[in-house]
């Protein structure tokens, strides 16, 4: 025990005379109390904050506590915000009781207080405990704010606040980000925690107005602590135009208990989509080589914009005859906000509609694939210029553009005959070489064979007369057999480009067409020291229209050959003998036919636009040359082409243009004199197909007939 070592020193003091009582009552109480003070510092009015007191006995002796009063201070506040626990009366020896105290402000000023400790401590019979602590107060801010730099596109005022959203669309293809909406800086500027305990949208048009984020309340923010929910608006009619509302918030602000933030919207009326379209492939046939690609984003780049006037392709996009061509809408395909969109809809509400607005004169309309979707496809194989439209329309409001591309041969040469509206009727064009011509006579060269004429030496089995005929049928049976027109290599070798069999659908989209190209003319040796002739020549080839046509008689007379009149009802008609044996210009019962009107365009330095139309078009009455019956060749035109050593002999460097001479033109300008020659013979039956009347080399080949 504690006093037992006390007990042990009585003893001895009495053996030795003296009393042991004195002793023991020398130990004196001794009282500490801690802390020594306390600074409850700023507490919200209405919130209590609790400290604790510590009473300790010090020695063996337990003290006993008489009082614990609170004595009033110099401050404002008084003992009345300061509340006592239960108050100890007495310590036992070396053991500590506590003893709570609360400071509980009521009033937004400064309290100070004494705690008076009385005990039986010889030392400190009164010890002294100062309390000090400040009633406050949480200080809400609201501020609205519109980050320009975060492309926020509303307006703000701070006082009284307001948001203003601006115009908005009815809807949007992409959601506004959450960092772009305006928001709400609600802050506590207080000394103490700050309890929201209320952030809502009220209002008659409450429901346009959302959170970005919904966050529930209440919230706490601690002193400088604060939150920013941001708003959207998003109008809920077409029908109405203005939109209000209030953002609420409510705090244990005193002051502030409840700030509105006006909250206004406007309608963005519905807009017209945004359209664009690139020509973005051009498809040449498998054997050609592969697709020219014009959809990369520095493509697109200069096309997210329509120029006033339309797009126009012609001089950055490489199309020729019969090559598929494909035009998008969609910059971006997977990017709803990319050119084309609805601002309202992305592209979830968009019809679109393609048609071809113009063509070339004399050709037919290709056909096209498409035309209710984002992507079109045509063939063209007529040269010239094409315009084709696209109109996307969002329900309520509509785009339309227009885009232009030319579908053309890039060579010095080009020629291209057209007979629009003859299904079933087979026409070959011919491009003869001036080496092959031997004499004046208009059709000299036609079907030049593969003989190694004098004209290249005897040296290859070059053909003068590229056509159909000689190139897909002949050609490729013969070793050898070429098309060497010029220099040694193929650049400036003819290509036969489209070759129309004229049955339905037989050629690209069914046009019929056929295109004959060459490059550098001038290489033929007549072309050496002056200006030679290339000949354009049409063979009227076969015939398989359908039908009971009426039935005519030739017979052989003036006005009534094989491929004339003779009395057919119908003007366009001729009447074709049932055979035009080989010698002989046929005569005999025939069957009325509505003749083929062919057109030649002759193209000179890759221009889209024809340097010569034979016969003329826009003439009234139309002016027409009409082959009659198959294997009817007509001379069309000669193409005077500069010599090689005229090439650049202009003062500015320049060349003399080539001379076009339609064979037959009279003074207005009409084919009043056609050339009609007959090459091949019909067999006698009402075949209206011709076949060839000679063999050469052991090749079956076409000569000149009556």
């Amino acid at each position: 025990m504690r006093t037992f070592p006390a007990i042990l020193a009585c003893l001895a003091l009495a053996l030795g005379g003296c009393r042991c009582q004195n002793m023991v009552n020398t130990v004196k109480p001794s009282l500490t109390i801690a802390p020594a003070s306390i600074d409850f510092g700023q507490v919200k009015n209405g919130d209590r904050q609790a400290r604790t007191l510590t009473f300790e006995s010090r020695t063996q002796t337990a003290v006993t506590i008489s009082s614990i009063t609170l004595e009033q201070g110099s401050a404002v506040g008084g003992v009345e915000g300061f509340v006592l626990g239960t108050k100890p009366t007495t310590v036992a020896a070396f053991e500590k009781v506590t003893m709570p105290i609360t400071f509980a402000p009521t009033q937004l000023v400064q309290y100070q207080a004494t705690l008076l400790v009385a005990s039986d401590d010889p030392d400190k019979p009164t010890i002294r405990v100062p309390l000090v602590g400040e009633g406050a107060k949480p200080i809400i801010s609201v501020t609205p704010v519109c980050e320009r730099a975060q492309q926020c596109t509303g307006s703000v005022t701070v006082m009284p606040p307001a948001i203003d959203f601006g115009l908005e669309p009815l809807s949007r293809p992409v959601v506004t980000p959450a960092s772009q909406l305006p928001g709400v800086v609600i802050t506590n500027d207080g000394p103490v925690p700050l309890s929201v305990t209320k952030v809502a949208i009220e209002g008659a048009d409450a429901a346009a107005f959302t959170f970005a984020r919904v966050e529930a309340t209440p919230w706490e923010l601690m002193p400088g602590e604060g939150r920013t929910p941001q708003l959207r608006f998003r109008p809920t009619s077409a029908m109405q135009s203005t939109y209000q509302a209030r953002l609420v918030v409510e705090s244990e602000d005193p002051d502030r208990a409840r700030v509105v933030v006006e909250l206004r919207g406007t309608l963005l009326p519905n807009q017209a989509p945004q359209v664009c379209f690139n020509l973005t492939r051009v498809t040449p046939p498998p054997e050609v080589g592969g697709p020219r690609d014009y959809a990369t984003p520095a493509e697109w780049m200069r096309l997210t914009t329509p120029p006033a006037q339309g797009y126009d392709f012609t001089l950055t996009r490489d199309v020729r005859p019969g090559e598929l061509v494909q035009f998008s809408a969609l910059s971006d395909a997977l990017d709803a906000s990319k050119c084309t969109t609805d601002p309202e809809g992305g592209r979830s509400n968009l019809t679109w509609s393609w048609r071809l607005l113009s063509f070339p004169m004399g050709a037919r309309a290709p056909a096209l694939s498409g035309t209710t979707t984002s992507q079109l496809q045509l063939r063209p194989v007529v040269t010239g210029d094409y315009v084709v439209e696209l109109t996307v329309s969002d329900g309520m409001a509509m785009t339309v553009v227009t885009g232009r591309f030319a579908c053309v041969i890039k060579q010095d040469l080009v020629v291209q005959l057209e007979w629009t509206g003859f299904d079933g009727v087979d026409l070959d064009l011919h491009l003869v070489r001036p080496s092959a011509a031997t004499s004046v006579d208009p059709f000299s060269g036609a079907f030049q064979f593969f003989d190694a004429p004098l004209a290249d030496g005897g040296a290859t089995q070059t053909s003068g007369d590229l056509n159909g005929y000689a190139a897909k049928t002949v050609r490729p049976t013969i070793p050898g057999a070429n098309f060497n027109w010029g220099e040694p290599g193929s650049a400036d070798d003819p290509s036969l480009n489209l070759d129309n069999t004229g049955m339905s659908a037989s050629g690209p989209n069914g046009d019929l067409i056929e295109n004959i190209s060459l490059n550098d003319p001038q290489n033929d040796e007549r072309c050496a020291t002056q200006s030679c002739r290339y000949k354009v020549l049409v063979h009227y080839f076969r015939d398989e229209r359908m039908g009971a046509p009426p039935t005519c008689v030739v017979d052989g007379g003036t006005g009534c050959r094989d491929g004339e009149r003779c009395g057919c009802a119908a003007g366009a008609e001729r009447c074709v003998a049932e055979g035009a044996p080989i010698g002989d210009a046929g005569i005999g019962v025939g069957k009325c036919y509505v003749a083929p009107t062919p057109t030649v365009r002759v193209f000179l330095k890759g221009s889209r636009t024809p340097a010569q139309v034979v016969p003329l078009e826009g003439l009234i009455p139309a002016d027409i040359v009409a082959l009659g019956a198959p294997c009817q060749m007509w001379s069309v035109a000669e193409i005077a082409w500069p010599a090689r050593s005229a090439i650049g002999s202009l003062p500015d460097g320049g060349t003399p243009p080539a001379q076009i001479t339609a064979v037959g033109q009279g003074t207005q300008g009409r084919i009043t004199s056609p050339a009609i020659g007959r090459f091949g013979y019909r067999q006698t039956g009402g075949a209206l197909r011709c076949a060839p009347d000679l063999t050469v080399n052991g090749t079956s080949w076409y000569g000149q007939n009556p």
